[in-house]
This record gives structure tokens, sequence and C-alpha cells, in this order.
């Protein structure tokens, strides 16, 4: 992506860093002429300390080249937004699957769909009808993918079937290096950026259970990010491991049609129904639009979106329930037990395993899965609540020892949410990311890392993952990384790196806050690793207070090392970009018609407002 400059408009003669400042004939000089400092010829091109005017107008943009890993929803608006926004930037992205879509290309499971409402699942610039309130993944997969499509992305930009297997920053060069493989061929090659944005999201990196024999299985074993998409199940008498927000959502679908359903609950869990229970299907069901609803959508747009802010002004406010102790809380609970009593139809074991004593809902992001707990009591369902004792070649043995013959074992058994790369990430001083997250994490504000400068991350640690929208999040990302780009071009600054200092700072306040939400109570969420007492690597708010802090970019927060001696060298050549750029350089007044482009004007107004024209 190299997007320069229109050619000027309002200096003809002249490009932006041509001879405004041009010296006339040095015989002036030899002649004494007393013109020559008048008309510039004593004009020094340097100072005492060698120091030298760059001849470029202030908000020139230097070329800067930016990599991002993953092709999914992230790097889908950076694109389009890069597109409008950005200028002198190239951008190379690289794909380890073999299309991009990120998370809705991969999990392909039966089942499958968003936690939140479709029409609040999508990008505020592009808009479309949905099929149902909580869309299935192939739906929201053929959104990206059409737009990947329609603007020619993939072409332009990204390299399918291509993996970074190690990234290291380069200081005195200000680059980050890479080595890249080519997964088709295996062939390995160099790249480098000033820029490395991690977009390949935070479950993406599927684990299998540690389960004794679990490879010595003859039937047919998938994991539910790597599902074999129209398998064919009906009849067959399957298994699924894992009780997340992948299992309950397999169980619910898969249960409708198997012989038989074998599958483990191990900790209490709160199922509830999803975001948005307002606007749902009854008991908070998903549900297809009809007709007449996506016809009134489509023909009423400003329906839509009061349809779509009333949804989001729901999600918003969901963040109070979260709070221990507050009366939200309470009241999601006592929802929460009942509805859950009721579906499982007084069954006292599941009741007394399942449902949670010890802390409140929300302590793992709800997920929308109508069905299932109708499914742990369905007359072809059976359900353990203690471990697996062995998986067999026919099957698995119980708890107790008893062999049970399956056809199909189904591992939803998660991701790797240490948040540690899956290749080595070197920062300047030679620490690998995987060693100094070791133990655990300390990011800046959920977008940086501490001690690895120009390195940003689509929600990386400590970012608002529990509840809401991802879409409007994605849009904030981008636009903050624009401005630091931005900034670093137009100063040419060779690296933003963020405090460790302040970082842990951040990590202090947040650790002591999180402790008033669900989110830190006894209960295995990803937010911690999959551990009951993992680090609660999540952001100390609401996602309102989340917009508000990176609305702009705290500067103050970060190092910063410049390419010039002198800081001020980026004030250039005393013009202004605008004023050769071809827009509106009295755009302070107001913009003619809402476009920032310099108008032509005519002679009418001269001729009826000037004061020679009176009375004429």
């Amino acid at each position: 992506m190299v997007i320069k400059h229109d050619a000027p408009s309002n200096l003809p003669d002249r490009t932006a860093s041509d001879s405004i400042y041009a010296n006339p004939n040095v015989t002036d000089i030899e002649d004494n002429d007393i013109t020559a400092e008048r008309d510039g010829a004593y004009v020094p091109e340097v100072d005492e300390s060698g120091y030298r005017i760059r001849e470029e107008p202030y908000g020139t943009k230097r070329h800067v080249r930016v990599v991002l890993m993953g092709a999914g929803a992230s790097t889908l608006n950076f694109l389009k937004k890069a597109e409008e926004k950005m200028q002198n930037v190239k951008v190379t992205v690289y794909e380890k699957n073999r299309d991009v879509g990120g998370t809705w290309f991969e999990n392909r499971y039966p089942g499958c769909a968003c936690d939140i409402p479709s029409v609040n699942y999508q990008f505020s610039w592009k808009i479309k009808l949905w099929t149902h309130f909580y869309s299935y993944s192939p739906e929201i997969w053929e959104y990206l993918k059409g737009i990947y499509d329609e603007n020619d992305f993939i072409n332009k930009y990204v390299k399918l079937q291509h993996q970074i297997d190690h990234a290291a920053w380069d200081a005195e060069a200000g680059v980050w290096r890479f080595k890249v493989k080519n997964i088709v061929t295996g062939d390995v090659f160099d790249d480098e950026a000033e820029f490395f944005i991690n977009a390949g999201g935070v479950l993406n990196n599927f684990k299998w259970p540690d389960i004794p024999g679990l490879q010595t299985f003859k039937g047919k074993l998938m994991h539910s990010a790597a599902y074999e998409e129209g398998y064919p199940i009906e009849g067959k008498r399957v298994a699924v491991i894992g009780a997340g927000s992948s299992g309950v959502q397999i169980v619910a679908k898969l249960t409708k049609t198997t012989s038989h359903m074998y599958h483990w609950v191990r900790s209490p869990i709160w199922i509830t129904a999803g975001f948005a229970q307002t606007w749902a299907g009854n008991e908070g069901s998903n549900f297809e639009y009809t007709p007449e609803q996506q016809k009134y959508l489509e023909e009423n747009p400003k329906k839509y979106l009061e349809y779509r802010k009333q949804i989001e002004n729901e999600l918003n406010q969901r963040f109070k329930f979260i709070i221990k102790g507050s009366q939200e809380a309470k009241d999601a609970r006592d929802f929460s037990y009942k509805q859950m009593s009721k579906l499982l139809k007084g069954d006292e074991r599941l009741v007394e395993k399942i449902i949670p004593k010890n802390f409140n809902p929300g302590c793992r992001r709800p997920t929308p899965a109508p069905g299932y707990l109708e499914a742990l009591v369905a007359p072809n369902a059976t359900i353990f609540t203690d471990a697996i004792g062995r998986i067999t070649e026919k099957g698995f043995l119980d708890h107790e020892g008893k062999e049970h013959e399956c056809d199909v074992i189904v591992c939803a058994t998660g991701f790797d949410t240490s948040w540690r790369p899956r290749f080595p990430l070197v920062n300047g001083s030679g620490v690998d990311l995987r060693d100094f997250w070791a133990d655990e994490v300390v990011s800046y504000l959920s977008i940086g890392i501490p001690t690895f400068p120009n390195h940003f991350t689509f929600c990386g640690p400590y970012g608002p993952l529990g509840h809401g929208s991802f879409m409007p999040l994605i849009e904030m990302w981008t636009k903050y990384m624009f401005d630091v780009i931005e900034k670093a071009q137009m100063e040419n600054i060779k690296s933003f790196n963020p405090r460790l200092d302040l970082s842990k700072q951040f990590r202090q306040h947040s650790d002591l806050f999180l402790k008033r939400t669900a989110w830190t109570s006894a209960c295995r969420s990803w937010f911690k690793q999959g551990k009951i007492d993992g680090q609660a690597a999540i952001y100390p708010g609401s996602r309102l207070h989340f917009f508000h802090l990176l609305e702009r970019v705290r500067y103050e927060d970060f190092e910063m090392e410049y390419w010039d001696e002198n800081r001020f060298a980026f004030l250039g050549n005393g013009f202004d970009t605008r004023e050769f750029d071809g827009r509106d350089i009295t755009h302070y007044l107001g913009l003619l018609n809402g476009e920032d482009k310099q108008p032509e004007y005519g002679d009418e107004l001269v001729h009826k407002m000037a004061g020679w024209a009176v009375g004429k």
C-alpha cells in the first residue's frame, strides 16, 4: 500500500520540496549588488553545528512498512481504513491458513455461532442483513471473505499459507526482521518492517487434552478447532470432551442426531442465555429473521441503526453484573439458577454438580447454546462429572474403569491461552517474549508490550475480552495504531517503546480492581489461561471505559527514539503539506460541501462583494 499526496494545485510551478527558497544568481554577490541579501543570496544552508533544514513541508509522511500476522477481521479493518486514511505505507500480511477469515475460517464445528447478536458483530462501515440473531460460522466467514474479495485485498496484501517463524527487533536499523516460511514449499525467506502488528487473535492455537491413550483411538478423532466439516454424525455414538464455549454448542447440536452422546462436565459452569437476552428468542434462544423483518431493516436504515444501538445499549450495561455484590450480579445469579434448574428438569445430581455455588455468572464469557441443558438430560445422553480414566481403541474408560464404546471423539478442549507466541519474538536486548512472559504477562493497555518497540496487538493481555462485540474494539485499536504510525512518519520517529515501569503500574491497578469482579472468581476460563486461580489478564473496566482510554495515544507513556538529532527537524521548510496537496487551505473556517478540497472559486462573489464593484 503506497498512497502518495495528490499533485500540487495552488502552486502549479513547484512541488512540495522544490525551489521555493532558490538563491539568485551568484553574480549578484560577486558584483556586491545591494539587493542580493534581500533576494536570498546570503541565506545559509547549514548552521555552525552542521544542522540543515529538511526541504519538505511539515506533514510530509516518510515511507514505512507494516507487517501484520493473520488475515482475520482485525486485519480486514486495518486494510480497509489504511487505504482510506494512510499515505506512504506499504503493508504485507502473512496468513498461515489457505484462506482468510481467521477464527471463522478455522472453526466450523456443528453449532458454531457468534456469542454476539449478528447486527452488532459487523463493521460500522459495512452493514448487512443477517439471517439469524446469532449468526453461524459460515455466514460470518462469508461476510469477511466477501469484503476481502470485493476490495481485492488478498492479491494486494495477503500471502496465504505463510507463517512467521522468527521475529527480532533490530535496534540500530529500527526495523523488525522476520523469518517467514512458505508452508507449501517449505522455503524460508527474510523480510523486514518498521512496525509489526499481531492480528492473529487470542484463540488460534488449539490444544489436545492430556488424556492417556488419546492417539490409540481407532474411531474418528477430531478437535473442535479443526473439525471435519460435513463428517456424518447421524446415528453414531459420540463423545464430546470439554464443556467450554465450543463444547456446549457441539453437544446442543449433535445430541439431536446421535444415537448416544457422552459428555463430561467436570467443573460447575453457568449456562445462561447469551448477550442481549431482551432481543433474543424464547429463553434467550437463537432465531432466524423473517423476510418481513429483513425487509423492514433494509427499507428503514435509521431504524436499523436504532435497533443496533438498543442492542449495544444492553450489551454495555452488562458490565454491571460482573461486579461482585452488585444488585445486577444478584439478579443475574437468581435468574440463571432458576433457568438452569428448570431446564435440567430437577436432575438432582446435575443440579448439584453443575450449578456453581461460589462464583457468579460472567466468570466465563457467556455462550449462547440453546438446547445444551436440555441435551444433558436427554434420554440418549450420558453425562459424567468425574474425569475420564483413559481413551481406548474402541472408546474410553470412565472414572470407575468401565469401558464405553463410541464411534467419534470430539475434543472441545480449547486453546493455548498463555499469550506466549509460538515462535521466537525477540526485543532489542535479545529477550524472547516467551521468556519475558514465562511466569506472568505484563502488557501496555492490551495493545503494546513493554521493551518491544513498534509492536502492537489486536486484543492482547488485559484487553476487554469479557463482554460485548470485538468489532468496535477492532476499529478503536486500528485508529490508535494509525495515530502512532502517522506520528512516526511525520516526525521521523524511529521507535515507540511502552515504558516498563508504567506497564507494571497498569498491571498493579488492573489486578487490584479485578478482585471486584466475577472474572477473578473460582472458575476456569480462558481469561485465566484455563486455570481456576490463573492470572486474570482482562481489562479493569467496562468497554466504554476502554473506549475513553484509547481515544488518544498517551505518548507520555512511551520511550521514543528519533532519527533526527534535532527533534524539530520535522518542521521542514516552513510550509505545510496542505499548501501543496490540494486540500482546502482555509479549512479552519469550515468546508464547502463538507469536502476537504481546495475550492475552485469563480468570479461571482468578487463582482458582488468587492468594494470596487459597488455601484457598477
